[in-house]
Protein backbone atom coordinates (compact mmCIF):
# COMPACT_ATOMS: atom_id res chain seq x y z
CA UNK A 1 0.00 0.00 0.00
CA UNK A 2 1.35 3.42 -1.10
CA UNK A 3 2.61 5.65 1.87
CA UNK A 4 -0.48 8.43 1.44
CA UNK A 5 -1.48 11.17 3.44
CA UNK A 6 -4.68 9.26 4.33
CA UNK A 7 -3.26 6.27 5.74
CA UNK A 8 -2.28 6.41 9.95
CA UNK A 9 1.06 5.57 11.80
CA UNK A 10 -0.40 2.39 13.07
CA UNK A 11 -0.90 1.03 9.21
CA UNK A 12 2.49 1.77 8.24
CA UNK A 13 4.07 0.62 11.01
CA UNK A 14 1.87 -1.76 13.35
CA UNK A 15 3.35 -5.02 11.10
CA UNK A 16 5.14 -7.75 12.64
CA UNK A 17 7.28 -7.46 10.10
CA UNK A 18 7.99 -3.59 10.19
CA UNK A 19 8.89 -3.89 14.31
CA UNK A 20 10.87 -6.63 13.44
CA UNK A 21 12.82 -4.67 11.01
CA UNK A 22 12.92 -1.93 13.24
CA UNK A 23 14.05 -3.25 16.35
CA UNK A 24 17.05 -5.32 14.31
CA UNK A 25 18.16 -1.68 13.37
CA UNK A 26 18.00 -0.35 16.43
CA UNK A 27 20.01 -3.12 18.08
CA UNK A 28 22.26 -2.26 15.15
CA UNK A 29 24.06 -5.37 14.32
CA UNK A 30 22.76 -8.97 14.46
CA UNK A 31 19.83 -10.24 12.78
CA UNK A 32 18.85 -12.06 16.06
CA UNK A 33 19.45 -8.94 18.39
CA UNK A 34 16.36 -8.30 20.39
CA UNK A 35 13.38 -5.73 19.10
CA UNK A 36 13.71 -2.14 21.11
CA UNK A 37 10.90 -3.18 23.39
CA UNK A 38 11.96 -6.92 23.85
CA UNK A 39 14.47 -5.29 26.57
CA UNK A 40 13.69 -3.98 29.61
CA UNK A 41 13.01 -0.11 29.40
CA UNK A 42 15.31 1.02 32.00
CA UNK A 43 18.46 -0.98 30.31
CA UNK A 44 22.15 0.95 30.10
CA UNK A 45 22.79 1.74 26.71
CA UNK A 46 18.79 1.92 25.94
CA UNK A 47 18.02 5.37 24.14
CA UNK A 48 14.92 7.03 25.69
CA UNK A 49 12.99 9.95 26.26
CA UNK A 50 13.71 12.27 29.73
CA UNK A 51 12.35 14.72 30.99
CA UNK A 52 15.29 17.62 32.18
CA UNK A 53 15.78 20.01 34.82
CA UNK A 54 14.04 22.77 33.30
CA UNK A 55 11.14 20.44 31.97
CA UNK A 56 12.22 19.78 28.46
CA UNK A 57 11.52 16.26 27.06
CA UNK A 58 14.95 15.14 25.53
CA UNK A 59 16.27 11.87 24.03
CA UNK A 60 19.09 10.37 25.88
CA UNK A 61 20.63 7.17 26.38
CA UNK A 62 20.97 5.32 29.98
CA UNK A 63 24.68 5.27 30.94
CA UNK A 64 24.26 3.77 34.68
CA UNK A 65 20.87 3.13 36.93
CA UNK A 66 20.86 2.73 40.89
CA UNK A 67 17.79 0.78 41.43
CA UNK A 68 18.39 1.96 44.98
CA UNK A 69 17.62 5.38 44.68
CA UNK A 70 15.73 5.15 41.92
CA UNK A 71 17.80 7.29 39.50
CA UNK A 72 19.23 7.04 36.18
CA UNK A 73 22.63 8.92 35.11
CA UNK A 74 22.05 9.87 31.13
CA UNK A 75 24.02 11.07 28.60
CA UNK A 76 21.33 13.76 26.55
CA UNK A 77 21.68 13.82 23.08
CA UNK A 78 20.56 16.95 20.62
CA UNK A 79 19.25 16.58 17.51
CA UNK A 80 21.07 18.68 14.96
CA UNK A 81 18.82 20.81 12.60
CA UNK A 82 17.31 19.35 9.57
CA UNK A 83 20.04 17.12 9.28
CA UNK A 84 19.00 14.21 7.46
CA UNK A 85 21.81 11.37 8.40
CA UNK A 86 24.19 13.27 10.77
CA UNK A 87 24.60 11.06 14.07
CA UNK A 88 23.73 12.87 17.29
CA UNK A 89 25.67 13.56 19.26
CA UNK A 90 26.09 13.58 23.54
CA UNK A 91 25.92 17.18 24.47
CA UNK A 92 26.08 16.93 28.53
CA UNK A 93 25.12 14.38 31.21
CA UNK A 94 22.26 14.80 33.96
CA UNK A 95 20.72 12.59 36.60
CA UNK A 96 17.07 12.30 36.19
CA UNK A 97 13.93 9.78 38.04
CA UNK A 98 13.17 6.64 36.37
CA UNK A 99 9.66 7.88 36.21
CA UNK A 100 10.55 10.53 34.31
CA UNK A 101 12.07 8.13 31.24
CA UNK A 102 9.85 7.20 28.83
CA UNK A 103 10.68 4.92 25.45
CA UNK A 104 10.88 6.31 22.19
CA UNK A 105 8.21 6.45 19.71
CA UNK A 106 7.70 3.32 17.04
CA UNK A 107 8.01 6.28 14.34
CA UNK A 108 11.64 6.63 15.30
CA UNK A 109 12.81 3.44 15.48
CA UNK A 110 12.53 3.33 11.27
CA UNK A 111 15.53 2.20 9.40
CA UNK A 112 17.19 5.00 7.49
CA UNK A 113 16.56 2.99 4.25
CA UNK A 114 12.66 2.74 5.36
CA UNK A 115 12.51 6.28 4.99
CA UNK A 116 14.32 6.92 2.25
CA UNK A 117 11.68 4.44 0.40
CA UNK A 118 9.12 6.36 1.72
CA UNK A 119 10.17 9.26 0.20
CA UNK A 120 11.23 8.17 -3.42
CA UNK A 121 7.50 5.58 -3.33
CA UNK A 122 5.37 8.73 -2.46
CA UNK A 123 7.17 12.12 -2.05
CA UNK A 124 4.00 13.69 -1.01
CA UNK A 125 2.38 11.39 0.81
CA UNK A 126 5.69 10.39 3.12
CA UNK A 127 6.03 13.99 3.54
CA UNK A 128 2.59 14.46 5.36
CA UNK A 129 3.34 11.46 7.23
CA UNK A 130 6.57 12.76 8.45
CA UNK A 131 4.89 15.72 9.36
CA UNK A 132 2.31 13.89 11.68
CA UNK A 133 5.09 12.32 13.21
CA UNK A 134 6.77 15.68 13.60
CA UNK A 135 3.69 17.10 15.27
CA UNK A 136 3.65 14.24 17.73
CA UNK A 137 7.01 14.78 18.93
CA UNK A 138 6.34 18.97 19.23
CA UNK A 139 3.37 17.86 21.52
CA UNK A 140 5.20 15.52 23.60
CA UNK A 141 7.85 18.73 23.86
CA UNK A 142 10.77 17.00 22.53
CA UNK A 143 11.08 20.24 20.36
CA UNK A 144 14.65 18.61 19.27
CA UNK A 145 13.98 15.96 17.49
CA UNK A 146 10.55 17.54 16.23
CA UNK A 147 12.60 20.20 14.49
CA UNK A 148 14.69 17.09 13.46
CA UNK A 149 12.01 15.14 12.31
CA UNK A 150 10.44 18.47 10.06
CA UNK A 151 13.81 19.03 8.59
CA UNK A 152 14.11 15.74 7.23
CA UNK A 153 11.00 16.55 5.26
CA UNK A 154 11.81 19.70 4.39
CA UNK A 155 15.20 18.01 2.86
CA UNK A 156 13.19 15.81 0.86
CA UNK A 157 11.31 18.50 -0.34
CA UNK A 158 14.33 20.64 -1.65
CA UNK A 159 16.51 17.81 -2.85
CA UNK A 160 17.89 18.56 -6.30
CA UNK A 161 16.34 17.09 -9.17
CA UNK A 162 16.62 16.93 -12.64
CA UNK A 163 13.26 17.42 -13.28
CA UNK A 164 12.48 19.67 -10.51
CA UNK A 165 15.34 22.62 -12.06
CA UNK A 166 13.92 21.89 -16.04
CA UNK A 167 12.55 25.18 -17.39
CA UNK A 168 9.73 26.70 -15.78
CA UNK A 169 10.16 25.12 -12.69
CA UNK A 170 9.57 28.27 -9.56
CA UNK A 171 11.59 28.90 -6.82
CA UNK A 172 12.65 31.41 -4.24
CA UNK A 173 15.60 33.56 -4.78
CA UNK A 174 17.11 36.40 -2.64
CA UNK A 175 16.94 39.66 -4.07
CA UNK A 176 18.33 42.26 -1.78
CA UNK A 177 17.76 40.48 1.83
CA UNK A 178 14.25 39.52 0.38
CA UNK A 179 13.00 35.97 -1.16
CA UNK A 180 11.46 36.63 -4.45
CA UNK A 181 9.23 34.10 -6.46
CA UNK A 182 11.17 33.56 -9.68
CA UNK A 183 11.28 31.00 -12.78
CA UNK A 184 13.94 28.58 -14.03
CA UNK A 185 15.09 29.67 -17.24
CA UNK A 186 18.14 27.37 -17.70
CA UNK A 187 19.88 25.11 -15.39
CA UNK A 188 23.41 23.20 -15.93
CA UNK A 189 23.61 20.15 -13.87
CA UNK A 190 27.50 20.18 -14.02
CA UNK A 191 27.49 23.34 -12.14
CA UNK A 192 24.99 23.39 -10.25
CA UNK A 193 23.99 26.83 -11.20
CA UNK A 194 20.63 27.99 -12.65
CA UNK A 195 19.24 31.51 -14.75
CA UNK A 196 16.33 32.53 -12.82
CA UNK A 197 14.01 35.28 -14.17
CA UNK A 198 12.54 37.42 -11.21
CA UNK A 199 9.39 39.51 -12.27
CA UNK A 200 9.17 43.01 -11.33
CA UNK A 201 6.95 45.33 -9.20
CA UNK A 202 5.80 46.00 -12.74
CA UNK A 203 3.72 43.85 -14.70
CA UNK A 204 6.13 43.33 -17.28
CA UNK A 205 9.57 44.21 -15.67
CA UNK A 206 11.62 41.09 -15.45
CA UNK A 207 15.08 40.55 -14.82
CA UNK A 208 17.17 37.34 -15.23
CA UNK A 209 19.72 36.25 -12.06
CA UNK A 210 22.93 34.65 -13.81
CA UNK A 211 24.36 31.60 -12.13
CA UNK A 212 22.37 31.14 -9.31
CA UNK A 213 23.41 28.19 -7.16
CA UNK A 214 20.59 25.58 -6.88
CA UNK A 215 21.43 24.70 -2.82
CA UNK A 216 20.55 28.49 -2.23
CA UNK A 217 17.17 28.37 -4.15
CA UNK A 218 14.16 27.08 -2.63
CA UNK A 219 11.95 25.01 -4.69
CA UNK A 220 8.24 25.82 -4.51
CA UNK A 221 6.47 23.05 -4.66
CA UNK A 222 3.28 24.04 -6.46
CA UNK A 223 1.26 21.05 -6.04
CA UNK A 224 1.86 20.61 -2.44
CA UNK A 225 2.65 24.24 -1.60
CA UNK A 226 0.25 23.81 1.79
CA UNK A 227 1.87 20.94 3.06
CA UNK A 228 5.71 22.65 1.88
CA UNK A 229 4.47 26.08 4.02
CA UNK A 230 3.44 23.80 7.69
CA UNK A 231 7.05 22.11 7.13
CA UNK A 232 8.67 25.39 7.81
CA UNK A 233 5.89 27.09 9.86
CA UNK A 234 5.62 23.79 12.02
CA UNK A 235 9.69 24.35 12.39
CA UNK A 236 9.44 27.31 12.89
CA UNK A 237 7.67 27.19 16.40
CA UNK A 238 10.05 24.17 17.19
CA UNK A 239 13.13 26.56 17.04
CA UNK A 240 11.67 29.34 18.74
CA UNK A 241 11.08 26.50 22.31
CA UNK A 242 14.67 25.98 21.35
CA UNK A 243 15.44 30.04 21.45
CA UNK A 244 17.05 29.54 18.02
CA UNK A 245 15.50 32.54 16.69
CA UNK A 246 18.00 33.24 13.94
CA UNK A 247 17.18 30.05 12.39
CA UNK A 248 13.52 30.29 13.04
CA UNK A 249 13.33 33.67 11.14
CA UNK A 250 14.73 31.86 8.43
CA UNK A 251 12.65 29.44 8.08
CA UNK A 252 8.97 32.37 8.46
CA UNK A 253 10.99 34.02 5.36
CA UNK A 254 10.47 30.85 3.40
CA UNK A 255 6.90 30.37 4.48
CA UNK A 256 6.25 34.22 3.74
CA UNK A 257 7.98 34.08 0.62
CA UNK A 258 5.88 30.72 -0.36
CA UNK A 259 2.31 32.47 0.29
CA UNK A 260 3.24 36.18 -1.04
CA UNK A 261 1.45 36.70 -4.39
CA UNK A 262 4.42 36.85 -6.89
CA UNK A 263 4.59 41.05 -8.10
CA UNK A 264 4.50 41.71 -11.64
CA UNK A 265 1.02 39.47 -11.40
CA UNK A 266 -2.40 40.41 -12.26
CA UNK A 267 -5.14 39.08 -9.58
CA UNK A 268 -5.52 35.62 -11.28
CA UNK A 269 -2.33 34.57 -8.83
CA UNK A 270 -5.31 34.70 -6.16
CA UNK A 271 -6.96 31.83 -8.46
CA UNK A 272 -4.49 29.67 -8.30
CA UNK A 273 -3.69 30.13 -4.32
CA UNK A 274 -7.31 29.30 -4.68
CA UNK A 275 -6.72 25.61 -5.94
CA UNK A 276 -3.48 25.54 -4.40
CA UNK A 277 -5.50 26.08 -1.07
CA UNK A 278 -7.53 22.98 -1.09
CA UNK A 279 -5.25 20.60 -0.62
CA UNK A 280 -5.74 18.64 2.75
CA UNK A 281 -3.25 19.83 4.82
CA UNK A 282 -3.19 23.38 6.75
CA UNK A 283 -0.25 25.76 8.37
CA UNK A 284 -0.84 23.78 11.98
CA UNK A 285 -0.68 20.15 10.06
CA UNK A 286 -4.47 19.53 10.37
CA UNK A 287 -5.99 18.03 7.72
CA UNK A 288 -9.22 19.89 6.61
CA UNK A 289 -12.63 19.43 4.74
CA UNK A 290 -13.03 20.25 1.41
CA UNK A 291 -15.91 21.39 -0.42
CA UNK A 292 -15.13 19.86 -3.70
CA UNK A 293 -18.60 21.02 -5.16
CA UNK A 294 -17.21 24.80 -5.22
CA UNK A 295 -14.89 26.52 -4.81
CA UNK A 296 -14.96 30.19 -2.94
CA UNK A 297 -11.66 32.00 -4.28
CA UNK A 298 -12.39 35.12 -1.57
CA UNK A 299 -12.30 32.61 1.04
CA UNK A 300 -9.17 31.09 -0.25
CA UNK A 301 -7.42 34.64 -0.15
CA UNK A 302 -8.78 35.17 3.00
CA UNK A 303 -6.96 31.70 3.79
CA UNK A 304 -4.09 33.19 2.60
CA UNK A 305 -4.03 36.83 4.36
CA UNK A 306 -4.47 34.59 7.45
CA UNK A 307 -1.47 32.47 7.02
CA UNK A 308 0.54 35.97 6.13
CA UNK A 309 -0.88 37.28 9.39
CA UNK A 310 0.47 34.94 11.37
CA UNK A 311 3.79 34.44 9.33
CA UNK A 312 4.89 37.86 10.06
CA UNK A 313 3.53 38.01 13.75
CA UNK A 314 5.80 34.77 14.58
CA UNK A 315 8.80 36.70 12.50
CA UNK A 316 8.34 39.45 14.76
CA UNK A 317 8.48 37.88 17.69
CA UNK A 318 12.17 36.30 16.77
CA UNK A 319 13.68 39.29 15.62
CA UNK A 320 12.50 41.36 18.93
CA UNK A 321 14.28 38.08 20.63
CA UNK A 322 17.10 39.81 18.84
CA UNK A 323 16.20 42.86 19.84
CA UNK A 324 15.92 43.99 16.11
CA UNK A 325 13.37 46.38 17.04
CA UNK A 326 12.59 47.97 13.65
CA UNK A 327 12.16 44.99 11.70
CA UNK A 328 9.78 43.67 14.34
CA UNK A 329 7.84 47.37 14.37
CA UNK A 330 8.23 46.13 9.91
CA UNK A 331 6.60 42.53 10.47
CA UNK A 332 4.18 43.63 13.13
CA UNK A 333 3.09 46.71 10.35
CA UNK A 334 3.30 44.09 7.71
CA UNK A 335 0.45 41.87 9.69
CA UNK A 336 -2.00 44.54 10.31
CA UNK A 337 -2.26 45.14 6.82
CA UNK A 338 -3.26 41.43 6.16
CA UNK A 339 -6.65 42.57 8.37
CA UNK A 340 -6.07 39.63 10.95
CA UNK A 341 -8.63 37.68 13.01
CA UNK A 342 -8.86 38.76 15.93
CA UNK A 343 -7.03 35.98 17.92
CA UNK A 344 -3.88 37.22 15.42
CA UNK A 345 -5.21 40.73 16.55
CA UNK A 346 -4.98 40.45 19.93
CA UNK A 347 -1.28 38.62 19.63
CA UNK A 348 -0.22 41.37 17.77
CA UNK A 349 -1.78 44.70 20.23
CA UNK A 350 0.26 42.72 23.04
CA UNK A 351 3.44 42.12 20.81
CA UNK A 352 3.57 45.65 20.17
CA UNK A 353 2.96 46.68 23.85
CA UNK A 354 6.35 44.36 24.29
CA UNK A 355 8.24 46.19 21.57
CA UNK A 356 7.49 49.43 23.06
CA UNK A 357 8.41 48.37 26.68
CA UNK A 358 11.88 46.87 25.62
CA UNK A 359 12.58 50.15 22.97
CA UNK A 360 12.03 52.57 26.49
CA UNK A 361 13.96 50.07 28.32
CA UNK A 362 17.05 50.32 25.76
CA UNK A 363 16.77 53.88 25.49
CA UNK A 364 17.00 54.06 29.08
CA UNK A 365 19.92 51.64 28.95
CA UNK A 366 21.54 53.67 26.14
CA UNK A 367 21.10 57.11 28.08
CA UNK A 368 22.62 55.84 31.51
CA UNK A 369 25.55 54.29 29.55
CA UNK A 370 26.12 57.60 28.33
CA UNK A 371 26.32 58.79 31.23
CA UNK A 372 28.50 56.48 32.92
CA UNK A 373 30.59 56.92 30.16
CA UNK A 374 31.03 61.02 30.82
CA UNK A 375 31.79 60.05 34.59
CA UNK A 376 34.59 57.87 33.74
CA UNK A 377 36.04 60.34 30.75
CA UNK A 378 35.46 63.34 33.45
CA UNK A 379 37.08 61.01 36.72
CA UNK A 380 39.63 60.39 34.02
CA UNK A 381 40.66 64.02 33.31
CA UNK A 382 40.39 65.72 36.39
CA UNK A 383 43.36 62.89 37.61
CA UNK A 384 45.64 64.62 34.95
CA UNK A 385 48.14 67.23 35.59
CA UNK A 386 48.08 70.25 33.97
CA UNK A 387 51.52 69.34 32.34
CA UNK A 388 49.21 66.31 30.81
CA UNK A 389 46.34 68.38 29.64
CA UNK A 390 48.31 70.38 27.87
CA UNK A 391 50.08 67.93 26.24
CA UNK A 392 46.55 66.42 25.32
CA UNK A 393 45.30 69.47 23.78
CA UNK A 394 48.62 69.96 21.95
CA UNK A 395 48.31 66.31 20.31
CA UNK A 396 44.22 67.40 19.57
CA UNK A 397 45.58 70.67 18.06
CA UNK A 398 47.76 69.21 15.69
CA UNK A 399 45.59 65.82 14.92
CA UNK A 400 43.12 68.83 13.91
CA UNK A 401 45.51 70.42 11.52
CA UNK A 402 46.68 67.66 10.13
CA UNK A 403 42.95 66.54 8.85
CA UNK A 404 43.13 70.18 7.92
CA UNK A 405 45.70 69.44 5.75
Amino acid sequence: KPFGAAQSHAEIWQSDRAMQSMGMAWTGARQDAPCYHDTPLLSVGKHVRVQDAVGRWRRAVIECLDEATGKVDVALLKAARGAKTADEEEEDETTVLASVVRPLELFELRPEADLDQMFADDLAGATAVVKDEANVLFKLGDHDAAVKHYGHAIEEFRRFSGVAATSGAQVLVNQGGVLTRGVVQAFDPRTGRADVEVIGPRLGQARVVHGAPWRTLVLVRSDHLQLQIALYMNRARGLMQLSQHKEAAQDLSIAIGLLQRPPGTTSGIDRIFSQVLQLPWNVCGRRRQIDTTRGDPKADIEERHRQLAKAHFLRAKTRLARLRIEFARADVKQAWSFDPVEATARDLRALEEKINVIHKHEQLSNKRLRQEICKLADGAMSNLTTEQLASFGEASSGFRGGQKK
